[in-house]
């Protein structure tokens, strides 16, 4: 699903302009870059939560060349489903 699919949808089943619901949208988005941004923890009870999590430096062979290369230790985003959400996608 695409943003412009989300919020198509949630225009239909709610009847709230599209305008407002991309600016809801894209609030919600920013604010959760924003927390992640600052080292913060994003939990949605019921949904999920969002946490930034250290990669280790990685060493492992160029696919071409056969060559060894360093990638380096970075933080990535990771999103944790929560049970509400896991529950659903069982059935």
């Amino acid at each position: 699903m695409t943003k412009d699919e989300l919020i198509g949808s949630i225009v239909k089943k709610t009847g709230i302009e599209n305008r407002e619901v991309t600016m809801i949208i894209d609030a919600f988005t920013s604010k959760i870059k924003e927390k992640l941004k600052a080292g913060e923890k994003v939990v949605i009870p019921g949904f999920g939560s969002f946490v930034l999590s250290l990669r280790k430096e990685k060493t492992y062979p160029h696919p071409k060349t056969g060559q060894m290369q360093t990638l380096p230790e970075r933080v990535l985003p990771h999103f944790k489903a929560g049970g509400d959400l896991q529950k659903t996608l069982k059935t």
